[in-house]
């Protein structure tokens, strides 16, 4: 009997493979198209936290109010190893 991987797991170990300009293209990618539905937020969070454990600092996208955190979906570029939103 095979085991299977949920799909978050499976993303995040696929992204952590991925270069840093690799990871932000596909961020951007996914922002840009519609029609995800929530398989869109799975494959963020892995794209994202793959960026974290690359050492990129996400601050400037995620905001925090009220003891809830929200992160931006925007377009992103990297500038001094910190992921900057791009205003569209």
């Amino acid at each position: 009997m095979s085991t299977i991987l949920p799909l978050s797991k499976h993303l995040q170990e696929q992204f952590n493979n991925y270069s840093i300009t690799e990871l932000i293209t596909i961020n951007n990618d996914i922002v840009d198209r519609d029609g995800w539905g929530t398989s869109r937020s799975t494959f963020r969070h892995a794209i994202l936290t793959a960026l974290v454990k690359k050492g990129i600092d996400l601050s400037p996208i995620i905001s925090r109010e009220d003891g809830f955190s929200s992160i931006q979906i925007v377009k992103l570029r990297l500038e001094n190893n910190v992921l900057i939103p791009l205003r569209q």
